[in-house]
């Protein structure tokens, strides 16, 4: 068989299997664009081993966190199938999927996401996402079309909670969350040098005194560790980026990297506040959202929103990943 006639094979080969695919699927493979090298930044992804065997949580000392009248023990505070409620008059009552799981296998979704949705960096925020967008995500951990970027673990305890979570117990979360407003908790503050930091299982935390080059890192750190240790949604956090992120992330979101279709207004709105079901993303954590460009960029995540989010990152290096996690963690997260 000639050279030529090798080709044409081929063509007709992918032309049939792109066929099938739009049939199945509605998604093109040319809708796909091919990715260019990209190497995922470790910092990104702060992970330590965790303690083993993990120290049992202390059952007598009783804490209490600021404007809160409730106190719980460590012991109380790592419950996950009986969450700490600090703030219970700032939320509507939860259901049952937030406040207690199912036991043993599903933690309550409000132990890491917290009563109110806000959420932590390494866990993200649920407050104010559209209930189907959150239904989705969660059957996207399921079936494994939404994973992780991480070089230490492509998964995490989301695939592992939603292979036994029931489908109305999600639906039941998602709705609450849904109705929740988000209030932004980070300071982005633009820097060259940033305090020095340890790594605390999958979070950034004040490490020994002095400072060190940024280096082109976005570093997030809780202002006060113990609180957020205790889930109290009151803690606040710092974002630390490299001089000028913001600028150059508002510059990214309006314009797009390849144009206006590629611009974050385009889908979320021109306050990035969301349309329809696309997802608000002003005021979140900005770890998290830079985190999720990355998982879009190298193909971790490729469930039904990687469709549209591949032309957007496709050509997104690392620092402009950092500014418009940067820009879009400093916008006001309601109008």
């Amino acid at each position: 068989m000639t050279r030529q006639a090798m080709n044409r094979r081929a063509m007709n080969r992918r032309t049939t299997i792109a066929a099938c695919v739009a049939l199945f699927t509605g998604v093109s493979l040319d809708a796909q664009p091919a990715r260019t090298a990209f190497e995922v930044p470790a910092w990104a992804f702060p992970t330590s081993p965790a303690p083993s065997p993990a120290p049992k949580p202390d059952s007598v000392v009783l804490h209490r966190v600021p404007n809160s009248a409730r106190s719980y023990t460590m012991r109380q505070v790592a419950n996950g199938f009986d969450i700490p409620d600090w703030f219970p008059n700032a939320h509507p009552p939860m259901p049952s999927s937030v406040q207690y799981g199912v036991a043993p296998n599903a933690r309550a979704c409000g132990y890491c996401h917290l009563p109110d949705g806000s959420g932590r960096p390494e866990n993200g925020t649920l407050a104010g996402l559209p209930a189907d967008y959150t239904i989705r995500q969660v059957a996207a951990f399921k079936n494994g079309t939404r994973l992780s970027a991480n070089p230490v673990l492509s998964t995490n305890s989301m695939h592992t909670l939603a292979k036994w979570v029931a489908d109305s117990d999600v639906v039941s979360a998602a709705r609450y969350f849904e109705k929740l407003a988000l209030t932004r908790r980070n300071r982005v503050l633009e820097v060259t040098r940033v305090p020095k930091t340890r790594i605390e299982v999958m979070l950034y935390a004040y490490g020994d005194a002095g400072t060190e080059p940024i280096n082109g890192r976005l570093i997030e750190v809780p202002e006060t560790f113990a609180r957020h240790e205790l889930r109290d949604p009151g803690v606040q956090y710092i974002t630390y980026v490299p001089v000028g992120s913001i600028a150059r992330g508002r510059r990214l979101a309006t314009r797009g990297p390849a144009g206006p279709a590629t611009s974050c207004m385009a889908c979320h709105g021109a306050d990035l506040l969301g349309k329809d079901a696309v997802p608000p993303i002003a005021g979140r954590a900005p770890s998290n959202i830079l985190r999720q460009l990355i998982n879009f960029r190298t193909g971790a995540r490729h469930d039904s929103a990687s469709v549209t989010m591949a032309p957007v990152v496709e050509k997104l290096t690392v620092q402009d990943m950092v500014a418009l996690a940067a820009y879009i963690g400093s916008r006001a997260p309601k109008r």
